[in-house]
């Protein structure tokens, strides 16, 4: 895995036609003999797929790709539009420069290269389709079996980074809470739209959900901190040819609360009877796993922890706002209903409001 500096002062493709042989060799090293776009997958960020063919012969062919995916911003309508596309990509370039090579225990596609100009960021990745990979449906579920196996990888990624903060790296900055902030401003007319999914009478009090959602953030227990994800929703998760749960786009990693990633991942991933037949096992199952990989040992009889558990459910409030432009109405709104419900069971408005 080639790793590139703080910010490249190179030039960067930021239109597909500019991504030459020459270029992609470069990232490689390997001398590139051609590139053919093989398929194009539009998004907050653009995914380029291309097969390459190489110079000369190499004894052990794994050591380079054939099939990549090319991922940055590719598209200046949508980047004119949502400007804070640029740093999501600019992200996802860092992490496979600088934290994939070090992740020990959550699995993810295998980057090539990665980096960043302050036009630009481009992560190069193996092309998941071309190894046999498969992708949740959109308002799919998932059994207790495949569940657990995501939670151990997010324990792990949890255990190995547990009690950092960007003061020791200074680079990972939060940027996810000001883009959740931006997401809600809209809410009170969104969840008003014709078609959008039903919410209890009190959340469809924007000022309301604001205010907790600022308190959340701002109110964080620091016991819990660690290095998350950031967005592990069912909709960033794939499956290995021979069926083994993986976690992708690592655009919003950053340091906050353990539980924001736990119940993400666990709420979207499960429908709601399973969830609540469930939850508290998969709980108690992260609790040890992380322990058993190097994190604290951790109790869910502790009231403070049940009370950070219950406030991270904050997280997933981009559900019930989300825009049916960024995510299919069948995600959104199934998503959004796990979300409500899970709100509703845990009290979550009214947890983070009756803290001091």
């Amino acid at each position: 895995m080639a790793h590139e500096s703080e910010m490249s002062t190179e030039k960067l493709p930021l239109l597909p036609d500019d991504v030459a042989a020459q270029w992609l060799g470069s990232k490689l090293g390997h001398k590139v003999k051609s590139v053919s776009l093989t398929r194009t997958k539009f998004g907050t960020g653009t995914k380029l797929f291309y097969f390459i063919e190489y110079e000369n012969e190499v004894a052990d062919p794994s050591s380079r790709p054939s099939h990549v995916c090319v991922k940055g911003v590719f598209d200046p309508v949508m980047l004119k539009s949502q400007s804070w596309t640029l740093s999501l990509a600019q992200r996802e370039a860092d992490f496979f420069a600088k934290i994939a090579p070090a992740i020990k225990h959550m699995r993810y596609p295998r980057g090539w290269w990665g980096g960043r100009s302050d036009q630009q960021g481009i992560a190069i990745m193996s092309d998941l389709v071309h190894e046999g990979c498969t992708f949740p449906s959109e308002a799919g579920s998932y059994p207790l079996e495949t569940v657990l196996e995501g939670v151990y990888q997010i324990a792990g990624l949890h255990a190995q980074f547990w009690g950092k903060s960007q003061e020791d790296y200074p680079w990972i900055d939060n940027n996810y809470d000001p883009a959740m902030l931006a997401i809600t401003e809209t809410w009170d007319s969104v969840v008003r739209e014709p078609g959008r999914p039903k919410l209890p009478e009190y959340l469809m009090d924007g000022a309301r959900v604001r205010k907790a959602q600022k308190k959340y953030y701002s109110r964080r227990n620091p016991k819990f901190r660690t290095l998350l994800h950031g967005d592990t929703h069912m909709g960033n998760t794939y499956f290995t040819a021979d069926g083994h749960i993986r976690f992708l786009d690592w655009s919003a990693f950053h340091f906050a609360s353990c539980f924001h990633d736990l119940v993400y991942f666990v709420s979207t991933m499960m429908t709601v009877e399973d969830r609540r037949t469930h939850e508290m096992e998969i709980l108690d199952y992260y609790l040890s796993t992380l322990h058993s990989l190097g994190g604290p040992k951790l109790d869910r009889n502790d009231e403070e922890l049940m009370i950070e558990y219950k406030k991270s459910y904050l997280t997933n409030l981009v559900w019930p706002v989300c825009g049916y432009i960024l995510q299919p109405k069948t995600t959104v709104d199934v998503f959004a209903e796990r979300t409500i419900a899970a709100w509703v069971d845990h009290k979550v408005l009214e947890v983070v409001e009756a803290e001091p």
